[in-house]
């Protein structure tokens, strides 16, 4: 099954308050990869499976669009993220400090996604299930922490509309960690899978939180960007 079907069919299939939530972490997963993978050291060796990555997101982007058959305004910020990551994709490696400002651009325009696709969630959500809302809030703020810290790695926090403030920051880690302990509760069911990835977000925590510019690497996103998933598809159940 091609990728754009596996997209459109059971995978990504679910009510529109659930489309509007794969849209937002889709893109979110679609700018990590992309800092990860046009890294701005011109004698960096990115990992190939983030391109990959990258065009995948970017392909259930283009299937949930149709599926939504998304507002105009909607439409142009989508296309606009796509325009941006063909402009860094025409780059040459050899011209990697251009990557940066690029980044800022597909940055920007995944934000501007970001808050309108969180605007029609609000608008559709009201007969959601109080925990499906919860998975769907634990999965977004572990998917924002995982671009902050990947942006910061790249050295382009603070030029763009992700930086959070310390208050904001730290909101959103005590928000995470009582989302877990509110999710095992309500899901015994799933209280296996849920405790480990508590586990896994306790392990790289530390490396989220750090203020702190460090080396770019996909660590962070191999421990979190499977839970952002997981916790999208229990939703959409």
């Amino acid at each position: 099954m091609s990728l754009w079907l596996l997209a459109s069919s059971t995978l990504w299939a679910a009510a529109p308050a659930q489309q509007y939530q794969q849209l937002r972490s889709q893109a979110t997963l679609l700018a990590v990869n992309a800092l990860l993978y046009f890294d701005a050291d011109p004698r960096a060796q990115p990992d190939a499976r983030h391109l990959a990555s990258v065009r995948e997101a970017q392909q259930r982007l283009d299937a949930l669009a149709l599926q939504l058959n998304l507002p105009a305004d909607m439409g142009d910020s989508l296309a606009s993220l796509n325009a941006w990551l063909d402009d860094l994709q025409a780059v040459r490696r050899d011209e990697a400090p251009r990557y940066p400002q690029l980044l800022i651009g597909l940055l920007d325009s995944r934000a501007q996604l970001d808050r309108q696709s969180d605007a029609a969630y609000q608008q559709v959500q009201a007969d959601l299930q109080p925990v499906v809302r919860l998975l769907n809030r634990q999965s977004l703020d572990i998917a924002s922490l995982l671009l902050h810290a990947q942006a910061r790695s790249a050295r382009v926090l603070g030029d763009h509309s992700l930086a959070y403030s310390e208050v904001e920051f730290t909101a959103r880690d005590q928000a995470i960690e009582e989302g877990f302990v509110q999710l095992i509760a309500l899901l015994p069911e799933q209280a296996d899978t849920l405790h480990k990835q508590r586990l896994a977000y306790r392990f790289v925590r530390q490396r989220l939180l750090d203020r702190d510019p460090g080396r770019v690497t996909g660590s962070l996103e191999r421990y979190l960007a499977g839970i952002v998933v997981a916790l999208d598809k229990l939703a959409a159940r």
